[in-house]
């Protein structure tokens, strides 16, 4: 069975983790989302600019980038993995900060790390079931 110490240290790790992939999650979804409204925007100016071949099949190459960039984001699901991973890695943070003052549910326990290890695996496991909710297609029941 592993000491106390490594477990913290895994915890540690996770919290890591989840930190890492919320911040590359998040700057995924907002690189594609600029590249979205800067296609969005500058179609209409190509479009009023004159009627030549080159401008009409310009502005209708990126009204089909957009939406390739729309399923990029929905299959990337980036935005909803960005808020789900920073609430996982806010509560174990928490979980830290309240264990190290021995504060919340951990004041006056006998063996507050304990406690502590089985709360921060009841968010990590949290998280896995949300992740597999917001992963799974429509209808299926597999995991």
């Amino acid at each position: 069975m592993p000491d106390t110490a490594s477990l913290f240290q895994v915890i540690t790790d996770q919290r890591t983790w989840y930190s890492a992939k919320s911040r590359a999650s998040r700057a995924m979804y907002i690189r594609l989302k600029t590249v979205q409204l800067v296609l969005a925007a500058v179609i209409p100016v190509i479009s009023v600019a004159s009627a030549s071949d080159w401008q009409r099949w310009l502005s209708a190459g990126m009204g089909a980038l957009i939406g390739i960039v729309e399923g990029i984001v929905q299959l990337g699901q980036y935005q909803q993995n960005w808020l789900l991973y920073r609430g996982t890695s806010e509560a174990l943070k928490r979980e830290e900060f309240l264990h190290s003052a021995g504060a919340g549910p951990y004041a006056g326990l006998a063996n507050p790390d304990a406690l502590y290890i089985e709360r921060c695996d009841a968010v990590i496991s949290g998280e896995k079931t949300n992740w597999l909710a917001n992963h799974m297609p429509a209808g299926s029941t597999k995991a």
